[in-house]
């Protein structure tokens, strides 16, 4: 890696510790082998546990809007998981987005891996858990002389924030994930906008495309390990003071308040 990226990637842990921004280097990485090659060394920088993984644009429709290759994976650290009904400050984040997830936790180690995870693999080893993303970018707006790239967001940890994890759903077999209606609302705003056809996928595809994705990576999805699998509703701005509900289906509503 060259000094300019590892001196990125210092920048961004050190951004994401300081719930500050930094500018938008003039030239990023320039593929995904240097982008995760700075995400990398940023976790690295930030040195806490890793305990789950999110992946952005994990649907073929997303990508083709936003303008990506690929989905953007990222590393959720222990530190960055909050109870539902609980309270994130405000000062871990700059311009923090919200976003409803299907969280797929797995609950045993799977057997050594070639990189060719199947979902039926992951079939009694994994648990559904209703989740909410907060999604944040450590790039000040407007700097760089340029737009954010691919690339740029892989690097700065898949624009990964934080995460709210609800109860486990151990018997998921029979859910209709691709239908199952999302309500999210922040305070008595009007609902935020929920994905439905083409911009949903089966979360344990995207799981099993995710990890060995990783093992390519030369990184192992432990047990104990979830996966946010994407956005579900429209990604929100979320501010001090206010106050967001989600309910996945029939389950149990998750709400997080902004302090």
């Amino acid at each position: 890696m060259s000094d300019n990226h590892e001196n990125l990637a210092i920048q961004l842990a050190d951004a994401w510790r300081n719930g500050t921004t930094i500018a938008l280097p003039a030239t990023g990485p320039a593929s995904r082998t240097e982008a995760y090659a700075v995400q990398d060394t940023m976790a690295d920088a930030i040195g806490n546990p890793v305990v789950g993984w999110k992946v952005g644009a994990a649907v073929k429709a997303v990508q083709f809007f936003e303008g990506h290759d690929g989905p953007l994976p990222g590393r959720v650290f222990e530190d960055r998981v909050f109870e539902t009904n609980g309270e994130v400050s405000a000062g871990l984040f700059h311009g923090a987005k919200v976003e409803s997830e299907f969280a797929i936790e797995l609950t045993e180690a799977l057997p050594e891996s070639s990189g060719s995870t199947t979902a039926s693999d992951l079939t009694g080893k994994v648990v559904f858990r209703p989740a909410i993303e907060l999604a944040a970018t450590r790039y000040a707006p407007g700097t760089g002389g340029r737009g954010v790239t691919t690339f740029d967001g892989i690097a700065d940890n898949g624009t990964a924030g934080a995460a709210v994890i609800g109860a486990a759903v151990k018997n998921w077999q029979d859910l209709d994930f691709e239908n199952m209606v999302i309500e999210a609302c922040i305070e008595d705003s009007p609902p935020i906008q929920a994905y439905s056809g083409v911009y949903r996928r089966h979360p344990v595809d995207i799981m099993a495309e995710t990890i060995n994705d990783l093992y390519h990576r030369g990184i192992t999805f432990e047990a104990g390990m979830f996966l946010l699998t994407g956005s579900l509703t429209l990604p929100s701005p979320f501010r001090k003071g206010q106050t967001l509900t989600v309910r996945h289906g029939d389950h149990p509503p998750l709400s997080l308040k902004m302090t």
